[in-house]
C-alpha cells in the first residue's frame, strides 16, 4: 500500500522529470548546433562577401595597371619620335653649318 500511494507517483514523477530533462537537453544541444550552424555560415558568407570585394579589387587595380602601361607605352612613343626629330635637326644643322663654312671660304672670309 505505501508502494502504491507513495513510492509509484514518486518514481513516475523522477521518470518524467528525467526524461523532460533529457529530451530539453537533445533540443538544447539541437539548438546549439543550430546556432552553430548559423554562425558558421555567416562566417562563410562573410567570407565570400570579402573575397569578392578583393577580387573586385584587384581586378580594377589590374584594369588601372593596363591603362597605365599603355599610357607609358604611348608616351615613349612620343618620347622616342622626339628624340629622332631632334637628331634629325642635328644632322640639319651641322649640313648647314659645313654649307655656311663653304660659303664663307668662298667669298674669302675665312
Amino acid at each position: 500500500m505505501v508502494l502504491e500511494t507513495f513510492l509509484f507517483p514518486v518514481l513516475a514523477s523522477l521518470l518524467t522529470a528525467s526524461g523532460m530533462k533529457f529530451i530539453e537537453k537533445r533540443k538544447n544541444n539541437a539548438t546549439d548546433k543550430g546556432l552553430e550552424a548559423d554562425a558558421k555560415s555567416k562566417e562563410i558568407d562573410n567570407e565570400i562577401k570579402s573575397a569578392d570585394f578583393y577580387k573586385n579589387l584587384l581586378d580594377d587595380m589590374s584594369k588601372r595597371l593596363d591603362e597605365a602601361i599603355v599610357a607609358i607605352e604611348k608616351r615613349d612613343l612620343r618620347i622616342k619620335e622626339r628624340d629622332d626629330k631632334i637628331e634629325q635637326l642635328i644632322d640639319e644643322i651641322e649640313l648647314l653649318t659645313g654649307e655656311l663654312r663653304k660659303y664663307k671660304q668662298l667669298n674669302g672670309k675665312a
